[in-house]
């Protein structure tokens, strides 16, 4: 079927047999590139080439006024704005500049009357307006937020003026600025314009007031001709479709002259449409990707059909350019990929992230000091980013270690548990590495010419090893942000005065968030991927549409605009009702020469932009097939394949291997209490991390939890014992405190420890261990302290399912006490509550030592972990001869061995084990009657019928280490 821009250049070449000074104007760069192909293919002999260029172009060159870069825009908008009202905020001012920017553009795009729009937003006209819809007798209090809401249309009435009149003084204008000047003044701009025979403007759908005004002056002077490309389904036969709203105006006011031209390929042309159903969007993509492959098998090879791929939500280009055949390369994308979306966007936000942290402490004296220190949280952020991450992998020599410096630097932050780390401390663990240099060294405070160089050294390490990376793209990026930051310097050197941290910030933000990168490829290649915009005056036989849904095409009704609806539409501006009349053009005009429509919208409700087919492919299902018998509409729904899943066994079988391995570990590492405890409550738990070794990941960790606090307080009462109760001294409260705060500043030194809940965790435990040991000195008759932190292991040999077996048991016995009766006490202290249970099993000789096997309560885990020690002890006296403690030794048979529990959280209280395995002192029986128990228990642990499996008590699984390998 001819295209419009076939059937243009037909009618251009009809008219004048020399082009040389004729003026085409189209919508689009992209249009104007394809209506020089259709001219070129309609002459048959050489000619000088008319001018054809997009609208926005013709404006910039006819036009006294330079149009101004966004930078300078947003910087002469804000001293503008300052002038008016010198409180503003620019942090607050960056927030709605450009959203008045765009409000500006469109004002003179549609020759706004300005005193009319800001009269109509004044306080008095708002409150009459206002007034009329409330009841009778109710009245409005003009106070707080309506005030404010005034004031800034009041002072935006007077930012314009000023603007307008700042710009023009230096020759710069914003494009809507451009537009009104020409409007206002035609008669006198295009008479200097003389260089052309005749201007034709083609492709247009719905002009601007400033637009309409150009082009009608030029018709009356006969300087032009307007050539529409409408359709007679939108036109006359179906008018409710908005598609048509504006050309039907246009055609009735004969503004426009002679109408050229109304086809009616909507109604007679045959056409095979079929809509997809997809379960999310980017899905979309790929079903995109798989109806162009099979598109292209069916095609011939020497002559493609001409494709289009339309993308209503432009975020789903680079899913859909991954979705896409690795042998497609004939492809062009006519669409700008953003930066904000780029992984060097991020990278730049991570920057700057890390230097506006500046942390905070409070010194002795209670002032609190800002000291340029970085979070471990930012600087991790940063070392692992991937462009940093592919520096690494590409220009940094591993050290002697066999570590980067970048391991080496996230590996000493993890292993040290440093929470903030100074510029000095980076460089030192990096040897003063460039990389490190410019990340981590601290900007001086508003000082932005340094900023921009540090950025600047940071491009120029990265593109040295991007240089030759096979995707480009990095690269791209790297340049565009290089270009942004030779705008700011040069920005910067007009308004330094204007520049902090934070303007820089929003200002570098502000402009990313506008640039794209634009693709460059073959204009004319086979299959072009592009926005709906893109999509003027241009013709495809073959279009792929994907997100057609409600509130993506058309778009939702947001008004992006300071201006409220009410006073758009009563000075003419377009409102979202002109939006969806743009794109309803649009689409309709993309299906009047297409002859296979492929139509794909989100299905689900969850999903991002899904739910609700667009009110277009509704209205191509139930009105516009009722007007053309030759559309053929298929439905389809793209549903995941169901696979049968082969369930899981969710239990490990032991194998001769893993026997062997589990009999090493009984030998070598040996089982401890603890141990011994995890394999009851569940043996996944004990095979994961014992057997197999796996380890929690290690993380910085900012506040102390109680595994923490525990540590240090079993750490200090370790010291006291040592240095004071082994040697039959007391410590003074100062000294215990004293003690207190060494071992907490050495055991945690990366810890910011002075202020919020590490202090109050501190302040807790000091408390704690102050109350338990004033009650243990003043305790009368006084138990004797012998041993702390005392080591106990013992080699014995079982016979394991047959087998002598070695087992080496061990443990670390907090403290041993002797009482005047000589009795021997074990003690262990806990940070946490001890509560013992299942007092009356444990009593009941038949049932005690199955519980001591079974049980997989965690009280009952206290228990046994009791029972271990008092083994341990026996164990040891017997094996050497006697226990050996304080100069003394301990015989096997003449002492007693109990054990039992201090509870910081109840440091008055005794927590004695309520397990004894012998009736009367028969340390042989108990050791005798001990190592049958651990026999059986360690029997079911190589017996290779009874696999690890998941406990079924899922409390127990709330504070493991591997809930997230269990799938729990």
């Amino acid at each position: 079927m001819q295209s419009f821009l076939n059937l243009v250049a037909k009618r251009i070449l009809s008219n004048h047999t020399s082009l040389e000074r004729i003026h085409i104007i189209v919508p689009t760069r992209r249009a104007a590139f394809f209506l020089m192909q259709e001219l070129a293919r309609e002459t048959t002999e050489p000619m000088m080439s008319p001018v054809v260029m997009a609208v926005d172009d013709f404006v910039e060159s006819i036009c006294t006024l330079e149009i101004e870069d966004p930078v300078h825009l947003l910087f002469d908008l804000y001293e503008t704005f300052r002038e008016i009202d010198p409180d503003v905020q620019f942090e607050r001012f960056m927030g709605w500049a450009s959203v008045l920017l765009s409000d500006l553009d469109k004002i003179d795009q549609y020759l706004v009357k300005t005193d009319y729009l800001f009269d109509y937003l004044s306080e008095a006209h708002a409150i009459t307006r206002w007034q009329e819809s409330l009841p009778s007798g109710k009245t409005l209090q003009s106070e707080g937020g309506s005030k404010q809401y005034f004031s800034l249309f009041e002072n935006i009435k007077k930012v314009y003026l000023s603007f307008r009149n700042r710009l023009s003084e230096k020759g710069m204008a914003y494009r809507g600025m451009a537009y009104r000047e020409i409007a206002e003044d035609e008669g006198q701009l295009l008479s200097k314009k003389t260089d052309f025979e005749k201007l034709y403007f083609a492709g247009f759908n719905a002009f601007t007031e400033s637009e309409r005004i150009i082009v009608s002056s030029l018709i009356k002077a006969k300087k032009a001709e307007v050539l529409w490309d409408s359709d007679s389904y939108y036109m006359s036969e179906n008018t409710g479709v908005e598609a048509g709203k504006s050309l039907r105006d246009y055609q009735k006011s004969k503004v426009f002259g002679e109408w050229n031209w109304t086809t009616d390929h909507l109604m007679q042309t045959a056409k095979d449409l079929t809509i997809y159903g997809v379960p999310n969007a980017t899905l979309q993509t790929k079903v995109a990707g798989q109806l162009y492959r099979q598109m292209r098998e069916q095609d011939d090879p020497e002559n493609p059909i001409p494709t289009a791929i339309v993308l209503a939500d432009e975020n789903l280009l680079l899913p859909m350019l991954y979705s896409l055949d690795e042998d497609v390369r004939d492809l062009n994308v006519t669409m700008g990929l953003s930066m904000r979306n780029s992984l060097l966007y991020t990278l730049v936000d991570s920057i700057f992230e890390l230097q506006q942290n500046v942390v905070e402490f409070r010194s002795k004296s209670g002032k609190l000091i800002r000291i340029p220190k970085f979070g471990h949280k930012s600087i991790n952020k940063i070392l692992n980013h991937p462009f940093i991450r592919h520096y690494e992998h590409v220009a940094l020599t591993p050290l002697s270690d066999g570590q980067t410096i970048i391991q080496k630097t996230v590996r000493a932050i993890t292993e040290d548990n440093q929470v903030f780390l100074s510029s000095e401390d980076l460089l030192g663990l990096s040897e003063n590495h460039p990389l490190f240099r410019i990340l981590f060294t601290h900007w001086q405070r508003n000082n932005s010419k340094q900023v921009i160089q540090s950025f600047y050294q940071l491009i120029e390490l990265l593109r040295e090893v991007y240089k030759d990376y096979k995707n480009a793209l990095e690269t791209e990026y790297l340049y565009l942000f290089y270009t942004l930051l030779k705008q700011f310097e040069q920005t910067i050197e007009e308004k330094s005065e204007l520049i902090t941290l934070r303007t820089l910030r929003s200002f570098m933000f502000e402009l990313i968030r506008q640039t794209r990168i634009p693709f460059s490829g073959e204009p004319v290649s086979n299959l072009q991927i592009m926005g709906m915009l893109e999509t003027r005056a241009l013709d495809f036989e073959r279009i792929i549409i994907l997100s057609l849904n409600e509130g993506m095409l058309p778009s939702a009704k947001r008004q992006n605009s300071l201006i409220p609806f009410d006073a758009a539409q009563a000075v003419g501006l377009p409102t979202h009702q002109h939006q969806e009349a743009v794109m309803s053009y649009h689409f309709y005009r993309l299906l009047q020469r297409a002859s296979e429509v492929h139509m794909l919208y989100t299905s689900t409700n969850d999903a991002p932009g899904g739910g609700e087919k667009s009110r277009f492919i509704r209205q191509v299902e139930y009105e516009l097939s009722q007007y053309n018998p030759q559309i053929k509409i298929e439905n389809k729904t793209v549903v995941f394949e169901g696979r049968q899943q082969e369930e899981l066994e969710e239990v490990v079988h032991k194998d001769e291997a893993m026997i062997a391995a589990i009999r090493h570990y009984l030998a070598s590492k040996g089982i401890f209490p603890t141990h011994l405890n995890e394999f009851i409550r569940c043996s996944m738990q004990f095979y994961l991390k014992h057997i197999v070794g796996v380890k929690e990941k290690e993380e910085v960790e900012e506040e102390l939890g109680m595994d923490k606090i525990g540590t240090w307080l079993h750490a200090s009462l370790e010291r006291l014992d040592k240095e004071f109760f082994l040697n039959s001294t007391d410590p003074s409260e100062d000294q215990i405190k004293g003690v207190l705060r060494e071992e907490f500043d050495r055991l945690f030194r990366g810890y910011v420890t002075d202020m919020g809940l590490n202090r109050i965790y501190y302040q807790i435990g000091e408390q704690q261990i102050l109350v338990f040991l004033r009650h243990q000195m003043s305790q009368q008759p006084r138990r004797q302290i012998l041993a702390a932190e005392q080591p106990l292991t013992t080699k014995i040999e079982l016979v394991l399912q047959g087998s002598y077996t070695p087992v080496k048991i061990g443990g670390k016995i907090d403290r041993i006490e002797q009482a005047e009766d000589g009795t021997l006490y074990v003690m262990d202290y806990k940070t946490g509550s001890v509560e013992l249970t299942g007092k009356q099993k444990l009593a009941d000789p038949q049932k005690r030592e199955d519980v001591i096997r079974n049980d997989a309560d965690r009280k009952m885990g206290y228990v046994r972990q009791l029972w271990m020690y008092e083994y341990l002890m026996y164990r040891k006296m017997l094996d050497e001869k006697g226990l050996r403690l304080k100069g003394q030794v301990y015989n096997f048979g003449d002492f007693a061995v109990k054990s039992g529990f201090y509870s910081f959280r109840d440091p008055k209280n005794l927590i004695s084990n309520p397990l004894e395995l012998t009736e009367e002192l028969a340390p042989g029986d108990f050791i005798k009657k001990s190592e049958i128990i651990l026999t059986d228990i360690l029997n079911v642990m190589v017996d290779a019928d009874v696999p690890f499996r998941k406990t079924d008590d899922l409390n127990t699984c709330q504070y493991c280490d591997f809930t997230g390998i269990c799938g729990r």
